[in-house]
């Protein structure tokens, strides 16, 4: 998913504004709204007043803008959430309203203006969800109330998300020693550019699809712009077997670790797992491992305790593994 470095949280709200007042979120100077980095938002005194559009006929009107990505391969959705609303006066709680437009000129001007999805309003936390956005478009989030921020402090956190407006890395692989993969960006501004990071075994750290060719397992951040807002995402490939095998378990039924569970295994339905005693006999096989071993023979009688030998086959053609073999001990 897509992250980026600043986030405010609501917290001592009085004490903030006092420290930090904000010059921002008007019409004419709206407040930057950058995808899955939570903003407090507070409804100012100075904040443009009586808009009538949609469902908003406000005193007070708080404005956002953010920028929808670059992908023109995904649909243009996004969702708002604003939450932890803090905006009561004398008469209770306030009706805050919000719709999401799109404006080439004044975004509170009624007639430059085209909504873009619903309008929503209410007292408590509000979600405006659409999938109408253009891409690499800027919209403005516009929320109004008729509360006066001067008598009382109306505070909120506001959040953006969604294909339309985030940039994400694909994919996470599982690769066997010496072969390679394609990590790709999906979304953001391809006129800013991207950089991976670390660089470790890249063909190119710069590129929106690099090569990689690990000999290790790593993790890769891609960052990359949207808009004003900086944005990353990450991936992770993993070097050598994409399952974990235990060397022990107890199946004397107590229903705590009764079964040989096998993590990852459930990815490989053609998988053959065998399980041999000292003599090199053959007393456990499964094709496909759905019902994880119980610590019985071939007979359906317990096996003594004592420790087992196995060979796992993953018998996957994009994931060309040698056997995996390694031992077991059953505990009773």
């Amino acid at each position: 998913m897509c992250r980026i470095t600043t986030r405010l949280f609501l917290g001592a709200s009085a004490l903030w504004m006092a420290s930090m007042p904000l010059s921002a979120q008007t019409c004419s100077d709206p407040q930057l709204l950058c995808p899955e980095a939570p903003q407090s938002v507070f409804v100012l005194p100075d904040a443009d007043a009586f808009l009538n559009f949609e469902c908003i006929d406000a005193t007070h009107v708080a404005v956002m803008r953010f920028r929808s990505d670059h992908d023109f391969a995904n649909p243009g959705s996004a969702r708002i959430r604003i939450s932890q609303v803090s905006c009561e006066g004398a008469a209770g709680p306030d009706t805050l309203s919000a719709v999401v437009v799109s404006a080439t000129g004044d975004p509170c001007d009624p007639a430059a203006i085209t909504a873009m999805g619903p309008c929503i309003s209410g007292t408590d936390d509000l979600v405006w969800e659409s999938s109408m956005l253009d891409h690499n478009s800027e919209y403005f989030l516009l929320i109004g109330t008729q509360h006066d921020p001067a008598d009382t402090l109306c505070a909120m956190v506001v959040e953006l998300e969604g294909d339309g407006v985030t940039m994400d890395a694909c994919c996470n692989h599982t690769l066997i020693p010496g072969s390679s993969a394609d990590l790709t960006v999906v979304g953001g501004d391809p006129a800013f550019g991207y950089v991976w990071s670390p660089d470790f075994y890249l063909s190119d750290p710069d590129a929106a699809t690099t090569t990689v060719t690990p000999a290790e397992t790593i993790t890769y951040q891609v960052d990359g712009q949207i808009g004003d807002c900086q944005v990353s995402s990450s991936v992770t490939v993993t070097v050598g077997s994409p399952i974990s095998v235990p060397n022990s378990f107890t199946p004397n039924g107590d229903n705590v670790n009764d079964f040989w569970g096998i993590d990852g295994i459930a990815a490989f339905p053609g998988a053959k797992v065998e399980v041999f005693n000292r003599w090199g006999q053959l007393v456990h096989r499964s094709l496909g491992y759905a019902q994880p071993w119980d610590g019985t023979g071939r007979s359906g009688n317990p096996l003594t305790p004592g420790t087992y030998y196995y060979v796992i086959e993953l018998n996957d053609a994009d994931l060309p593994l040698p056997p995996e073999t390694g031992h077991v001990a059953i505990i009773r």
